[in-house]
C-alpha cells in the first residue's frame, strides 16, 4: 500500500477524538481496591499503565473510564506520550483519554493514530502539559478518502473537517494490516532461509 504522505488532508485532533479529562487517582487506592482494570497515568513505562484496580470502586467515585479500546495521552510528566488500550482503562488527572469518533473503530486504526499522534509529542516538551482545549485545537495530517477519480469525498456536514474531508479509516486498517502482515512475511522468509 502507497503512504503518500502529500495527499494527506489536516484535521484538529478534537475532530476526529473525544478527549476526557481524568480525575484524580492515588498509588493507595489502586493498593486499596484491587482488580483488573487498568489505572493509567501519564508514565511511559508499562503503556502508562499504574496499577489494576477495581473497575467498580471507579465508576462509584465517577472516574473518567473508558470499557472499549482508546488512546491514552500524558498531560504531564511524559507530556505528549500517547499509548493504546486494547481493553479500555481508567485515568487519572495526569493523562487523558481518546476516543475515535468513528463508527466502530478498530485496533489498527487506534495503532495508526497512535502513531500520527506520537509525531506530536515534541510540541509538550520543556514543560508544557496537555490540555483539553490546545491539545483539541492541535492539527495533524491524515488520509482522507476519495473518489475513485483521486478527488477528496466531500462531507457537507463538515463532521471532521472545516474543509469537508473524511478521514479514511478503511486506508489506515488495511495500512495496519499490511505492515502487520509484511512482519510475517520476514520472519517466515528468515526462518526458510536457515
Amino acid at each position: 500500500m502507497n503512504l503518500n504522505i502529500n495527499d494527506w488532508k489536516e484535521f484538529k485532533i478534537a475532530s476526529v477524538c473525544s478527549i476526557h479529562n481524568g480525575k484524580g487517582i492515588t498509588k493507595d487506592e489502586i493498593a486499596e481496591n484491587p482488580g483488573t482494570f487498568p489505572a493509567v497515568q501519564s508514565g511511559e513505562e508499562n503503556n502508562g499503565v499504574l496499577g489494576k484496580i477495581d473497575i467498580n470502586y471507579c465508576k462509584s467515585m465517577n472516574y473518567t473510564l473508558s470499557e472499549q479500546q482508546c488512546l491514552t495521552v500524558a498531560r504531564s510528566g511524559c507530556a505528549g506520550y500517547v499509548s493504546y488500550q486494547p481493553s479500555g482503562c481508567v485515568v487519572g488527572d495526569s493523562a487523558k483519554i481518546l476516543l475515535l469518533k468513528n463508527e466502530n473503530p478498530g485496533r489498527n486504526q487506534y495503532l495508526f493514530l497512535q502513531t500520527v499522534l506520537t509525531a506530536n509529542r515534541f510540541k509538550y516538551a520543556y514543560g508544557r502539559k496537555v490540555t483539553e482545549e490546545k491539545y483539541g485545537n492541535d492539527t495533524i495530517n491524515l488520509p482522507v478518502l476519495c473518489h475513485p477519480d483521486g478527488a477528496p469525498v466531500i462531507d457537507k456536514t463538515h463532521a471532521y473537517s472545516e474543509h469537508g474531508y473524511i478521514p479514511d479509516w478503511e486506508f489506515m486498517e488495511q495500512y495496519m494490516r499490511s505492515l502487520h502482515n509484511k512482519i510475517w512475511e520476514d520472519i517466515w522468509r528468515h526462518i526458510a532461509s536457515r
